[in-house]
Parts: C-alpha cells; sequence; structure tokens
C-alpha cells in the first residue's frame, strides 16, 4: 500500500509511466525501454523480496522449524544457495542441481494438475451432464438442448483428430462439424484474451481520469505534460543521423584448374 503523504507522487509517476509505456505504439524509444527495465527490475526485486520472506517464514520460524531444532530444513536452505555456483566456472556444476530437482519437481505438480484439470474433470464433466430429470427441459433454452450440443461437440471434435480411417462418410461428416467446435472454441478463446487487454487498457484510461490528490489534483492534468515529452524524443531519435551499415567487400572470383 502506498502510504497517503505520498499519494501525489504515485499519482505523478504512475501518469508518466503510462504514457511512456503506450509509447510503444508509435515505435520502441528511451521512454519506452526505460519503463521496460524498471517493471522488470521491480518485479524481479519483489519475487526476490516475496521469495526471502516465505524461506525464512516457512523453513525458520513457526512450529517445527530450525528455531526449535529441527535442522531438516536447512537441506532446502543449502540446496538453494547452490544456485549462486553460477558465478563460478569451477564449481559451475553444482549449479545445476537445484535446476535440476526444482524443474523436476515443477514438472511433476504440473503433469498432475493438467491430467486432473484437462483430462479427468473433462471426462467428469462430460459424463455428468444433465439430460434427464425434474426442471431439465424447462425454460428457453433449456439445460438438457445445452448437454446435447456439448455431448455433440466433444465426439465430434475428438474424432476430428483420429487418423486411423480417411475422413469419408459419416466419420468425414463428423470431423466437419468438429471443425466447426474447434473453430468456435478458438474464437472465443482469441476474444476472450483480446478482451482482456482492452480490459487493462480500460483500467489504465480510467486510473488517468479518476486518480486525484486531495480534490486539488487529477492525474489527467499531466498528459499534456507526458504527451510533449514523447514528441521531443520523438523528434530527437528523428534528428539523429541514419548510418548505413558498410558493404562487404566483394573479391574477385577466381577460375579453377578444370577451367583453365
Amino acid at each position: 500500500m502506498i502510504p497517503p503523504e505520498l499519494g501525489l507522487f504515485a499519482a505523478i509517476f504512475g501518469v508518466f509511466v503510462t504514457i511512456f509505456i503506450y509509447s510503444f505504439l508509435w515505435k520502441e524509444n528511451p521512454l519506452s525501454r526505460a519503463v521496460e527495465h524498471l517493471f522488470i527490475g521491480l518485479a524481479a526485486v519483489f519475487t526476490l523480496g516475496g521469495m526471502y520472506d516465505a524461506a525464512v517464514t516457512q523453513a525458520y520460524w513457526g512450529t517445527n522449524r530450525i528455531v526449535e531444532g529441527n535442522f531438516i530444513w536447512l537441506i532446502p536452505i543449502l540446496i538453494s544457495l547452490m544456485y549462486f555456483f553460477f558465478f563460478s566456472k569451477k564449481y559451475f556444476f553444482l549449479y545445476r542441481y537445484p535446476v535440476a530437482i526444482v524443474v523436476g519437481i515443477m514438472a511433476g505438480m504440473m503433469i498432475c494438475g493438467m491430467i486432473q484439470s484437462n483430462f479427468l474433470v473433462q471426462i467428469q464433466s462430460t459424463v455428468t451432464l444433465p439430460l434427464v430429470g425434474e426442471g431439465v427441459w424447462d425454460g428457453w433454452p433449456p439445460q438438457g438442448l445445452d448437454s446435447i450440443i456439448t455431448i455433440i461437440g466433444v465426439i465430434t471434435a475428438l474424432s476430428f483428430f483420429f487418423f486411423t480411417w480417411e475422413h469419408k462418410g459419416a466419420l468425414g461428416i463428423s470431423t466437419r462439424i468438429g471443425r466447426y467446435f474447434l473453430m468456435a472454441t478458438f474464437g472465443a478463446a482469441y476474444g476472450g484474451t483480446v478482451m482482456a487487454r482492452m480490459s487493462l487498457f480500460i483500467g489504465r484510461l480510467r486510473f488517468l481520469y479518476e486518480t486525484s490528490y486531495e480534490d486539488w489534483f487529477w492525474a489527467y492534468y499531466l498528459i499534456p505534460i507526458a504527451v510533449i515529452c514523447v514528441i521531443i524524443v520523438a523528434l530527437w531519435e528523428r534528428s539523429k543521423p541514419t548510418t548505413t551499415p558498410p558493404t562487404p567487400e566483394t573479391r574477385p572470383t577466381t577460375k579453377g584448374k578444370s577451367e583453365e
């Protein structure tokens, strides 16, 4: 949380950072690069601080931790310290051990999670769709109709990836319908991604319009100043002389003995 006494500086900083990062739409320039580097640096420091706090909280303090004599928690700390061998040429091989441990653990966790969420849960959700019962076919559109469309979409989309037989006849019709379902799914996923980006953009516009400090300063007061800074940088970039790369020297071709 930002302290109230720093609200004015936070608003000013936010306006300039927002305008500078969106100047990338014109082209990559020193202002957009500076904000990118600032963001990466702050993200790295924030991540490092969070990891350090988690390590101290989980391994040192608390019940059954190092302070109470449970020294088994020293093992992950020692393994994590092996990361610093990355900066040693002689003992660089020790750096590979924590990397291999972390990659193996994360791969196992991701595989289990993916199988559970994208395979088992999908099968369970499909086979438990309501087709009969009280209220299934009431209203419009009825829940039973949604279930039938979902079942048809699952079967036809799976048949699209069935390459044992040629897609002709009934299988060809099923794969064609499955292709339409896949196109609709990919289109919805793309639309959701675009809407998420638009939501971020609208959030920044609302920040520029609604952020204020003690009813006498509004963030949008600084938009012209930030835009002027971008224009100055653009004119400076345009005024720089363009350097053309040197053309490589062409060597004269010599005929071989066979041609002579």
